[in-house]
């Protein structure tokens, strides 16, 4: 049963480097996918800011035609104010040019209202296009960078996988199932050693106290069972401590 655990002890130790290998390589990619989605992010900003920009200037452009026709129609009903006759020609005039003049000042002040918004637009079209400019250059260069590293990994991955692939085989195969469902389930940590203290041993995995009965069975050397702890379930196993050195 030693032999069958100091296997496990080996596989263990694989799978924890796997993971490792695996995370390691989750972690390049994601931080060129974030670069990635930082650059679209910004483009399409980018996009959207200058498509506003372009409706703006052709409702600036009408305005500015309207306002212009709106000027020249007061202009004409004043010209005709010195030559109407009757006092309700008059009043119906000066109703139609103040109603003009009404339509000309909204048009004024939606007018203002576009201009202000063209300078702090332009201002973060112009800073989002360098940025743009600059993700691209980034994005380009971590994708060179990190090719090689992914390639890397994924060579040391598989070569780890063939590896730990050997060793599993080594284990029973009901013992090997136990083994992957805790190493899932505790975080990297499926076989656990025993700690000695001064008259009790606890489980380095979860750090509780064993039973004394089952502490007493693990230290024995012809062990002839897999122990696990009561309260975490991982496999066991104990290695007596070392002798201290001779005086």
């Amino acid at each position: 049963m030693r032999e069958e655990i100091a296997r496990l002890m080996g596989l263990q130790v694989l799978d924890r480097q796997l993971h490792e290998l695996e995370q390691s390589l989750a972690e390049v990619a994601g931080r060129v996918e974030q670069l990635r989605t930082e650059s679209e992010k910004n483009q399409a900003e980018l996009q959207r800011l200058t498509e506003e920009d372009q409706q703006v200037a052709a409702g600036r452009k009408r305005l500015e035609k309207e306002l212009a026709e709106g000027e020249a129609r007061i202009r004409n009903k004043r010209m005709r104010l010195n030559i109407v006759r009757t006092d309700k020609e008059l009043q119906a005039v000066t109703h139609e040019v103040d109603s003009l003049k009404e339509a000309n000042q909204k048009m004024e002040a939606d007018l203002l209202a576009l201009n202000e918004a063209v300078g702090s637009r332009a201002a973060r079209i112009k800073e989002l296009g360098e940025i743009v400019a600059s993700g691209r250059t980034e994005l380009a260069a971590a994708e060179k960078e990190i090719a090689d590293r992914v390639e890397e990994l994924k060579t040391s991955i598989s070569a780890q996988r063939g590896e730990r692939d050997k060793a599993a085989g080594a284990v029973t195969p009901a013992l090997l199932s136990r083994y992957t469902m805790l190493f899932a389930r505790r975080a990297g940590l499926a076989v656990a050693m025993v700690k000695p203290l001064a008259k009790d041993g606890k489980c380095s995995g979860c750090q509780r106290l064993l039973p004394p009965q089952l502490y007493n069975e693990i230290q024995k050397l012809t062990q002839v069972q897999i122990y696990s702890c009561p309260n975490c379930q991982r496999i066991l196993f104990y290695e007596a401590p070392a002798a201290p050195p001779d005086a």
